[in-house]
């Protein structure tokens, strides 16, 4: 291809991967920041002896969802599987631990 076609369907396609790379850089350090936010939160609560399972929660569903698209793009990576098979058992006991504060069971 000569570089003048290149330019033709780059410019026809109007997708710019430094504007895809920063979203994706964007919403890693996002998530990132969340992660930390919540950990320093359970952190606090286990020391006033308080219950963080609702923060778990909410953090391994994260990671669950972040671990079996990783699986889905990559299936040949078993360890992401195993992390998402892993936060689902953590957000099924956490939730059953919640429900049990509660007095529901």
């Amino acid at each position: 291809m000569k570089k003048e076609d290149i330019l033709k369907k780059a410019q026809i396609e109007q997708k710019d991967e430094r504007e895809e790379e920063i979203n994706t850089k964007a919403f890693r350090i996002g998530w990132i920041s969340v992660s930390v936010v919540m950990l320093l939160l359970i952190f606090l609560r286990s020391i006033f002896n308080e219950s963080a399972t609702d923060i778990l929660i909410i953090l391994m569903a994260q990671v669950a969802a972040a671990s079996f698209y990783q699986y889905s793009k990559m299936p040949d990576k078993k360890i992401y599987l195993v992390g998402g098979i892993v936060a689902i058992l953590a957000i099924i006991l956490s939730f059953a631990s919640l429900l049990s504060s509660y007095g529901v069971y």
